[in-house]
């Protein structure tokens, strides 16, 4: 059998990241954001300014 040398798949030093970075979690955020706005602005806001909901 084959003798293997077993690595540490963790990278011996840390990632560092740009500050301007837009990773996966940012999209996913602002997406989030922007789905929130889009319902607020076109079903809630015009049951407010109606007076419908209170």
């Amino acid at each position: 059998m084959k003798q293997t040398v077993q690595r540490d798949t963790r990278t011996s030093r840390p990632i560092r990241k740009a500050p301007g970075a837009f990773d996966q979690t940012t999209a996913l955020g602002s997406l989030t954001v922007a789905l929130l706005f889009y319902i607020v602005y076109h079903f809630v806001y015009p049951l407010l300014s109606k007076g419908l909901l209170w």
